[in-house]
């Protein structure tokens, strides 16, 4: 959803301002956010990371920690590098952005034929699992862990683009959205009915590999019936809960760009406690995410910040 609405921006934002212009614009946003990200966040999470207690970390040697790995940011570079194809695009094409709204959005025969190949695709990505377990320790770790769904996240960020021409997000079919979103929780469910009876009948470790590829392979599928659904709701519910969203979308970059050290803060902390591992892990995801954007929401005050993030 976050490469879907990336895309949705991109058109309009590179006729207003020019390819060059745009560019450089992206290079400063998404640039100086990755380097602090890469050899300061990161970093500095790693050697946090070693004081929480009963931590993998704490038994590796200063000379076996992997610095300056990409980690989270691994979504930037992917962002980026998708900005660099785009503008490629239009610097080949011409910019031609106009918004044509009689154009029909997709239909439900386009939405299968797209999550059936992409699909496919996920599926064979899955099994080159020498190539992504170099990748994870490698310097790109992050893109070990993604890697795999990039052709679904070309296709979200691309047809964003798309969509930006003709306002289809903004006359989304309330019908299909509500059948495939019906469709996507059964789909949810049935993975999910599946797991219970492999673990309750002993032979998960055995069929875990089986069940991972059809997860692999339902995930466009439950994936486009939940995105539509939240972009519906968020539609449907704009007077209510319009300027809170907004402020929220404005402060997540930089939420985002800080997350995986207050994360590891937060980890540290309440693991000091000595509450069970999934209580742990629940209070911190909670205390991270509202910690995150209120950090991003103060330093959003600073000018030179706001430039940035």
């Amino acid at each position: 959803m976050l490469f879907l609405l990336s895309g949705y921006f991109v058109p309009r934002s590179v006729h207003k301002k020019g390819v060059a212009h745009y560019l450089k614009d992206r290079l400063r946003r998404i640039g100086i956010p990755f380097l602090i990200g890469l050899l300061l966040i990161n970093n500095a999470s790693w050697l946090l990371g070693r004081l929480s207690p009963a931590s993998p970390l704490a038994e590796l040697t200063w000379s076996s920690i992997p610095f300056n790995r990409v980690g989270v940011f691994w979504f930037l570079v992917v962002l980026f590098v998708f900005d660099l194809l785009y503008c490629t695009w239009v610097a080949l094409r011409g910019d031609r952005f106009s918004v044509d709204t009689s154009v029909p959005a997709p239909q439900l025969r386009s939405w299968l034929i797209s999550a059936f190949v992409l699909a496919i695709l996920e599926v064979v990505l899955a099994t080159r699992t020498d190539f992504w377990t170099a990748l994870r320790r490698s310097s790109l770790d992050g893109l070990g862990l993604q890697g795999m769904h990039i052709f679904t996240y070309a296709f979200l960020f691309f047809l964003g683009c798309k969509a930006s021409f003709h306002r289809w997000l903004e006359r989304l079919n309330t019908h299909l959205v509500v059948r495939w979103f019906r469709f996507s929780v059964a789909l949810a469910l049935c993975l999910l009915a599946i797991a219970l009876v492999l673990t309750f009948n002993g032979s998960m470790s055995s069929e875990l590999g089986k069940l991972s590829l059809l997860g692999t392979f339902l995930i466009p599928f439950i994936g486009w019936g939940m995105i539509a659904y939240l972009l519906l709701w968020f539609q449907r519910n704009e007077n209510q809960c319009g300027q809170w969203l907004a402020t929220a979308g404005v402060d997540s970059f930089g939420a985002y760009v800080i997350h995986p050290l207050v994360l590891v803060i937060v980890l540290t902390a309440i693991g000091f406690i000595g509450f069970n591992h999934w209580l742990i892990a629940l209070a911190a995801s909670v205390l991270g995410i509202m910690i995150s954007f209120g950090i991003s929401h103060q330093l959003r005050r600073i000018p030179s910040v706001a430039r940035i993030i």
